[in-house]
């Protein structure tokens, strides 16, 4: 009986969380609406879609995760 050494690639799968308006950003950042309104005007990665009261705003974690550390350094 032969043993079979070669290595099997490994395949790592990436499936991006969206934060897909204000309540869900500020939930998975742990902030107030108003920090979030802040990131926006420094240029976080977070879009924003509609004017006015129908401001939509929608962001993908590890974008907005990395933009904030990049901050803090």
């Amino acid at each position: 009986m032969t043993e079979n050494n070669s290595a099997r690639p490994v395949v790592v799968s990436y499936t991006p969380k969206i934060l897909r308006n204000m309540a869900e950003i500020c939930e998975e950042m742990g902030v107030s609406s108003h920090v979030v309104r802040k990131w926006v005007s420094m240029g976080a990665p977070i879009a924003i879609e509609g004017m006015g009261a129908k401001r939509r705003y929608s962001a993908e974690t590890v974008h907005l995760q990395l933009w904030r550390e990049k901050l803090s350094s």
